[in-house]
């Protein structure tokens, strides 16, 4: 985040205190959500009422918010530059209207028992939230457990309509328990781990690789009757000008790397006839057998799913291994990122075999465009991981068969 939105933002956190009846005590910085066509920043705010009492809140931010008034939000405008902004507090999003139900346990008890699940001595905890976008929420109760997806209201019965089709054609996701019109899918819970979780356990990475292309082919074979989420590729531009505007030092890498994955995203010409792909595949969406953690038990988050390009699929899970390598701070500083680090190699080297024509090409563009979407929210976070992943996306744009890290198994 630049000094004008650190600035901006706790003017704006002190008007919400304002209009609260109290006073902005502290404020750090949760998380940010890249949108439309601006961020939604998320803070941990402290406020003090009159009566010298403290209080705690998650308040969400939105740049570049719609231009139509929503029941909850507060409006505010910057009168230096006149730029709006949209704020709600937790757990009111606007987007989500079933997340005050979800997240609160009484209330969640009422709707659920209402399609016939088990309520008994229910708790309910957030295990993810994406804000404006959709959010987990997992139910224990005396006998079971079990995840709410709170989704946008239209979405809910497309959803789970997805998880039937899939769990149809021998996709591992998790069985639909019950859904409403609001916003509320209720999904079974899977057995497995997270793979992102157990890298450090995995003795084989091409056995796993191998089992992600099987996935792959399997997926697209599940019939569909939407498109996936559009490819971050079609975004490219928008992407240059946002990181450009954070990163203004790095204008000439940024440029060269956008001219690059234009180019090399136009020689691979036309995808394929549409076939059915998982729209945000990475190792935190793919559950394991902890014993095997080469056989995937499961598959998480269809939301985004529908016809696409088998090469978006192939290039967020590139983009994401490579972020994990950064994270954890190079491919030598932990086992985990030195197990990403082999694994993204070895996956991006079998897109040169793949046989459809132009899929390497097509690939790499899109890898290095996921790899500047995380450069753009770590930047706008603070981050000094950003410049790391711009460089890392315009080795990627140009990178033939060779290895791009040097770490082994």
């Amino acid at each position: 985040m630049n000094a004008h939105a650190r600035v901006l933002h706790h003017d704006v956190l002190a008007a919400v205190a304002t209009s609260l009846g109290a006073t902005l005590v502290d404020a750090h910085a949760l998380q940010i959500e890249p949108t439309g066509q601006g961020f939604t920043h998320g803070y941990r705010v402290s406020l003090r009422d009159d009566a010298g009492g403290l209080a705690d809140h998650t308040v969400f931010v939105e740049t570049s918010p719609p231009e139509s008034g929503r029941a909850g939000v507060l409006t505010l405008t910057q009168p230096q530059t006149g730029e709006r902004v949209d704020v709600w507090v937790y757990p009111a999003d606007p987007a989500l209207p079933a997340l005050r139900t979800a997240v609160y346990a009484e209330a969640a008890s009422i709707v659920l028992g209402r399609l016939g699940l088990p309520v008994e001595d229910l708790r309910v905890s957030l295990a993810a939230y994406r804000p404006g976008k959709r959010a987990v929420v997992r139910v224990d109760t005396s006998r079971t457990a079990y995840f709410l997806k709170v989704v946008r209201p239209p979405a809910a019965e497309p959803l789970q309509a997805k998880h039937t089709q899939w769990r149809t054609e021998g996709v591992p996701v998790p069985a639909v328990l019950g859904w409403s019109e609001e916003g509320l899918v209720a999904l079974e819970a899977l057995g497995g781990v997270e793979l992102i979780s157990v890298l450090d356990r995995i003795p084989d990475p091409d056995a796993l690789l191998d089992e992600i292309v099987r996935l792959i082919q399997r997926i697209a074979l599940v019939p569909s009757t939407a498109p996936a989420r559009a490819s971050l590729v079609r975004r490219l531009d928008w992407y240059e000008e946002r990181l450009t505007e954070q990163l203004p030092a790095y204008d000439g890498l940024i440029e060269s790397t956008s001219r690059a994955i234009a180019r090399r995203f136009r020689a691979g010409g036309a995808p394929p006839p549409s076939r059915t792909v998982h729209g945000d595949l990475h190792l935190a969406q793919l559950l394991v057998d902890p014993a095997a953690p080469t056989a995937i038990t499961g598959v998480l988050d269809i939301d985004t799913s529908g016809w696409g390009d088998p090469a978006d699929d192939a290039a967020a899970l590139y983009a994401h291994l490579v972020a994990t390598v950064v994270h954890d701070g190079g491919s030598r500083a932990t086992v985990r990122a030195g197990r990403a680090s082999v694994l993204a190699d070895g996956w991006r080297r079998r897109w040169f075999g793949w046989p459809e024509a132009g899929f390497a090409d097509r690939a790499h563009a899109i890898a290095a465009t996921q790899l500047l979407g995380h450069a753009l929210a770590r930047s706008a976070a603070g981050s000094d991981d950003a410049a790391v992943l711009i460089e890392r996306a315009h080795r990627v744009a140009a990178a033939d068969e060779k290895p791009l890290t040097s770490a082994s198994w």
